[in-house]
């Protein structure tokens, strides 16, 4: 840390990345500083560096973050109206916390490139996670996995991680071309596979469903690879581990004989009740605590365990509008950015990570249907990285369009002037 706090404030880039790295792997947590705020200040430093040394030549571009900005106002006005403001602080500052990373990221992330390097550290950080999960896996015969802890702690918020990234392992090792790269990342999307099903989350298990599924539809050979997937879930229904199956099958009975799914469907009531009676500014951030007394059972209290409606619950339905909208508009500009690409860049690897990061939305959005984990900050550096591939292929579009008035200009004159320079207007160069 004493080398990479100077470091980010220096080079803000490799700050971002050094952020990224801690939320994932909490390496401060490895050691005997698990309290130490070694991410606030390589924040604090990331950001004073970029007002610093990129901010000249890599502005903010808040156009492409309105929305970004709309749900800081919003969380902002939520909290300050919340039920209990003070309680709602710690994680109203997460969530500002997670929105601006978000804004710096796209303002830094301006290069294929870049793009390419904070794909490599988030994947690559959550891959370790993953392997790591595998052998302990292995070492415990089958026992439950949970996540890493802070925002991952618990086991569905890590399958619902898991449901994300793995679809953007899959394409950024395809988009590769370094064998051992490749080889690597298609290693860490079998390991998140085997983690996501060890949770034994049915949200994850859903979730993951949802992903394979649009990972086929997306692919060329749309026919096999639905065959494939069903074909192997034949194989993991017949083949699998005992305990994994035991829990996949209680998804159909859930609803009437499962505990956890009964308490889940009572907090979607709950939350429902609560929308009628707030529906703009909710009753704050996860103060839903405080007052599921007063529309259920007191002693049943719990959050929304649905992100779509923990968020209506936290800031009102002008926050979910904002928030799908977000996820709306990031879909749109990746399926811009691959017609642009494939007319201008055919071989820009931003073309497979867009694929990535489209699959990798409906890993999410299935699986947050079964979780309160409205806070993934993998699906802002989505929301973030959506902004700076639009970017970057307008820029190429801008390039390519520009070589074509050059060349179209060069074919128009005299032949005895092909290959002479022009010359420069207003004297010397």
């Amino acid at each position: 840390m004493a080398i990479l706090v100077p470091l980010a404030f220096f080079s803000p880039f490799t700050g971002i990345l050094t952020f990224i790295w801690m939320a994932y792997t909490r390496p401060q947590e490895w050691a005997y500083a698990s309290s130490a705020q070694y991410s606030l200040a390589i924040a604090v430093a990331t950001i004073l560096g970029y007002f610093i040394f990129e901010m000249p030549s890599r502005g903010l571009k808040l156009r492409y973050n309105v929305l970004i900005l709309l749900l800081i106002l919003q969380y902002t006005l939520a909290t300050s109206m919340a039920f209990n403001p003070q309680y709602a602080q710690a994680k109203y500052i997460e969530f500002v916390k997670i929105f601006v990373i978000a804004i710096f990221l796209t303002a830094m992330t301006d290069s294929e490139d870049r793009v390419r390097w904070v794909l490599m550290v988030s994947l690559g950080s959550i891959g370790f996670l993953t392997l790591r999960s595998f052998f302990g896996i292995i070492y415990s015969g089958g026992a439950r996995v949970y996540g890493p802890g802070g925002l991952y702690e618990d086991n569905n918020d890590y399958a619902i991680l898991l449901d994300t990234a793995l679809p953007m392992m899959f394409y950024f090792a395809l988009a590769q071309s370094q064998k051992w790269l490749k080889y690597i990342f298609f290693a860490f999307s079998l390991t998140s596979l085997i983690t996501i099903l060890f949770t034994y989350s049915r949200g994850g298990f859903l979730g993951l469903c949802s992903a394979l599924i649009f990972l086929a539809l997306k692919s060329k050979w749309k026919i096999p690879g639905l065959l494939a997937i069903a074909l192997g879930g034949i194989l993991f229904f017949n083949f699998g581990p005992d305990r994994v199956l035991d829990r996949v099958n209680t998804i159909q009975t859930a609803s009437q004989e499962d505990s956890s799914a009964q308490q889940r469907l009572r907090a979607w009531g709950v939350s429902l009740k609560i929308l009628a009676d707030h529906p703009f500014f909710g009753v704050g951030v996860r103060n839903i605590m405080l007052v599921y007394g007063q529309y259920g059972d007191p002693n049943d209290t719990r959050v929304s365990h649905n992100s779509y409606l923990q968020i209506i619950v936290d800031c009102g339905l002008p926050a979910l509008l904002m928030f799908l909208g977000a996820l709306a508009l990031s879909y749109v500009r990746f399926s811009k950015t691959k017609k642009i690409l494939l007319q201008h860049a055919p071989r820009s690897q931003l073309i497979q990570y867009a694929h990535g990061m489209q699959v990798g939305m409906f890993g999410y959005m299935a699986s947050a249907f079964f979780a309160s984990k409205e806070d993934l900050e993998l699906i802002y550096t989505i929301f973030a990285l959506s902004a700076s591939c639009i970017y970057i292929a307008h820029e190429y579009k801008k390039q390519g369009e520009i070589n074509e008035l050059v060349n179209s200009a060069t074919t128009e004159l005299p032949s005895d002037l092909h290959g002479q320079q022009p010359v420069p207007v207003g004297g010397s160069i």
